[in-house]
Parts: C-alpha cells; structure tokens; sequence
C-alpha cells in the first residue's frame, strides 16, 4: 500500500515557499504550523536538517504558526509556491526519548545476606509490590580472612549491581561476622540466580491455572435435514429484486446501506427477517452516526442487531428501551474460538454468534452451548479494512468508487476486490477466492450466505445448493481453513 507520488515518509505540511535564495540556500518559508531548530524538512526532493531559524535577520530557535522564517541551508529546485513539509520534529523526538526512559519502571526489592564463618552465604530477597519472597542459598563457604575481610559498603555495592533486570534494591541488610574473606564472584552468582528465580516466581504467580480446552463431548452435535439460511448483503445493487428471492430466513444489511440505499432496504425490512449489522470498526465519527441514526433505523421493521465489536454493548446501553425485544447476534469478529467465550456471550444476551472462518472442522465442532451456532457457507472473506484509500489516491476522490470496479492485482495474478465504506472513506479488501463449505457435520443451527457480486439468479442458486449442505466447487472456490491441519 503506498502514496503514488512520493516512497518515503512525507512529513507534515507546515507552510509554503515565498522565496528561495539559492546561493546561500536560504528560503523563506509562511509557516501553517510550529518550527524548531533542529527539526528537519523536505521541500520536494529536497531536504535538510533545519541548523538556521531566523526572523527579518535574527536568530530564533521556534517560530509560530504565521510568522515569515528564512530557514537554512537547503540545496535543490525550490519554487516559490513550493508545500513544506516537517520530515522530523525535535522536540517530539526529546518528548518520546524522555517518556521512553521512564516507561523503564523497576520493581523494588529488599535483600538481606547472612554471611557467617563455615556457612553457606544466604541471601533472601522480597519483591515489595506483591510480597514475593525468595530464600537462594550460595555453595560458597565464609571464611576468615588472613588481613582485612570485605566491608560491608562492598557487599551492598554488589548486590545493588541489578543491571538489565526488572528489579532495583530499595534496602539491603548485612548480617555478617567480622573480618571475613567472601569472593566477589560469589556474591554476583548468588545475586543473579536469586533475581532469576525471583522473576520466575512472579511470572508463575501471574499466570492463569483455568485453562481453555476444545469440548470434544458430542452430546450437543446436532442432526440438521436442512438448516436456517441467513444472506449478508454486503453490496445492494439496484439491479436486483431482493424480495423475490426464496429459501431465505434472515438478511443483514451493513449499517451504510440504511443511509444510502434507504429505498431498497425498505423493501428488504418489509419482506424478510432483517438484521441491523455494524462494522467491526467504528471511529468516533461513524459511532456519532450510529448514534443520530439507530433510533430511526429501529423504527424499520427490525428484527435485531449484529455486533461486530464489544464497543457496540456500550453503544447499545443508551437504547436499552428500544431493543429490548430485539435479537442480538454476535459477529464472527468477536473472535468466538472456545465454549468459554460462547458463555460470556450468552450472558451478555446474544443469542446466535456467527463462527469465525479462521477455525478449522475440528474447533467448529467443539463450540457449542445455549446458543444458536452460525457459520459462514459461502461468500469472500474480509481480509482487510484499510484506512488508506488505494482508488482514491490512484484516481483521485469525488467519489470515484462508487462508479465502477476495482481491484487489487497481486504478483501471481490473484484479483482482490476493493469496496469503500462512504461513512468514512474505509476501504474494504475480500479475497480472491470464494469460500464455500458445507454445513453437514458441523453441529450448525444456521448458515451465512455472504454477497458481494452476485447476480440475482446467482444468488438464488447458492442459497438453494447450501441449504441443501452441498458447496460449489472448481478454481474460483475454497474451503478456507476447514480442513486445515495444526
């Protein structure tokens, strides 16, 4: 994914070429935003480490937004009228590298060594946040030394030698005889394998004993003649008579197509089951949508919602009234894996969670519980919602994507459709290849027909041939990861 004119880091435009003296280089630049000397900038294929910041012939280390500057000595083609951009912030570098060296927090401990004649040396150390204590004895016997013994004073110095280590003495304790001979390398090996063994112990401490098994326990395996079939409009063509469609129980309609295709959508409240679904990101611009528009968006016929994100709960607290008789599903980007997340769900009042496509046969098979399970038979998989929009940098915007087909190429050849959600100009990358499996064998309640391209008899087809747990088959179709191995 790059920017099309230009490889490197861009930097941010902080004003505008007046006039550039290409003898000294200097160039005279009407600042939008603030300058330091020391930050760096680029002018087109030029750039430079700004060492001159001056103002009408003064030397100034930060200009503000408004002021003229002449910066400082910059080579190259610069025209007056020419965007200048910050390529490197000074003072945001010092900020980071300040902020850096105090994320490096250490964990206070006290010691106390025992070093008494023909013993072992002793050390017990404790981790003063969460009361951990360590006892590590030394091999090393104390002797009695011929002149002077090791002070004190060294034998803290030493201990207090934690190095690299998450942990830095607070207090030490010497309980020694007098005059004793006790080797400095003995002190650091007991001080090393004590720390070690201590970090052991708090990461035991912290680590979770409930663990998360596959139920393999077929009792709730399920014996489905024909299952509920559930269609994901993805794309809404005008084109297509949804309501004469059949064999369907269920439709999701994306929450931008209740804002731009109001007509159709009508159409499909009013003839099918029909669920709201949000997308699984949701930035403060799209939630404020969300918001202004669920309680009219509620008013069409809605039988429930499909959450895509755990910040949808707390969007949904606000319409408490509104959706209490309403079905909420919990979408596959839930990351739905174990029988312990399918709990949680159902108490958070979900009554069907959609499988994710990630998960092979054998881990599909293994969910289970109150719930209905759904899982996706048919459709191109999501791979990617991407802030930066690949058709509008290469065709420019106005709104090009919504006047034809795009698509990304990749070295082999494989074409990856491209989609814009308008609420916020995302672009939304599917894969090459069809996913289409059956549903036979995998305990489901219900299966998701995913739409993108398809035509109206397309449609009907591949509702017709998944009810009935058959797939389609050949060069254009995958079985994801069912049949995967780990």
């Amino acid at each position: 994914m790059m920017y099309t004119k230009r490889p490197n880091h861009m930097g941010v435009l902080v004003g505008e070429v007046i006039s550039y003296n290409n003898n000294k280089g200097h160039v005279r630049v009407k600042l939008i935003k603030e300058l330091n000397l020391g930050d760096s900038i680029a002018i087109k294929d030029s750039s430079c480490k700004i060492s001159e910041l001056m103002q009408e012939n003064n030397n100034i280390k930060t200009a503000n937004i408004g002021q003229v500057v002449t910066v400082g000595r910059i080579k190259g083609k610069i025209l007056k009228g020419d965007k200048v951009y910050k390529t490197v912030s000074d003072k945001l570098n010092k900020e980071i590298i300040q902020l850096a060296s105090k994320e490096n927090i250490k964990r206070p401990i006290n010691a106390k060594i025992t070093l008494k004649e023909n013993t072992k040396i002793k050390l017990e150390i404790e981790d003063l946040w969460s009361n951990v204590k360590l006892i590590e004895v030394e091999d090393t016997i104390v002797k009695k030394a011929d002149n002077n013994g090791i002070s004190v004073e060294r034998i803290k110095e030493q201990l207090s030698k934690t190095g690299n280590t998450t942990f830095e003495i607070n207090e030490i304790q010497v309980i020694a005889d007098d005059n004793i001979l006790v080797p400095i390398s003995s002190l650091n090996s007991i001080r090393r394998s004590a720390l070690e063994k201590l970090e052991d112990k708090l990461i035991q401490s912290f680590k979770r004993n409930k663990k998360v098994e596959l139920d393999s326990n077929n009792e709730n395996k399920k014996i489905n003649s024909e299952v509920k079939v559930s269609v994901l409009l993805n794309n809404i063509k005008e084109n297509i008579d949804y309501i004469k469609l059949t064999g369907i129980n269920s439709m999701y309609v994306p929450f931008r197509f209740f804002l731009s295709n109001k007509g159709k959508v009508e159409e499909i409240c009013k003839h099918f089951n029909t669920y709201l679904l949000l997308p699984a990101i949701t930035k403060s611009n799209y939630e404020k949508l969300i918001e202004s528009n669920l309680t009219d968006i509620l008013k069409k016929n809605i039988k429930g919602i499909v959450v895509s994100n755990l910040s949808h709960f707390k969007i949904l607290e606000k319409y408490k009234n509104e959706i209490k008789d309403l079905q909420l599903i919990g979408n596959y980007t839930l990351n739905i894996t174990n029988n312990n997340t399918v709990k949680e769900l159902e108490n958070m009042q979900i009554s069907k969670y959609i499988v994710p496509p990630e998960l092979d046969k054998e881990s599909i098979q293994s969910l289970a519980g109150n719930i209905e399970k759904e899982i996706i038979a048919y459709g191109r998989t999501l791979l990617m919602t991407s802030e930066y929009c690949a058709i509008g940098t290469y065709k420019n915007c106005n709104a090009i994507c919504e006047k034809g087909n795009y698509k990304l190429k990749d070295r082999i050849g494989f074409e990856f459709p491209v989609y814009t959600d308008r609420v916020n100009c995302n672009n939304l990358i599917y894969n090459s290849k069809i996913t289409s499996i059956s549903y036979k064998d995998l305990n489901a309640d219900s299966i998701r027909i995913d739409i993108l391209e398809e035509t109206q008899d397309e449609i009907q087809n591949i509702v017709n041939i998944h009810k009935k747990g058959d797939r389609l088959e050949g060069e254009n179709y995958t079985n994801g990861n069912l049949n995967r191995v780990i």
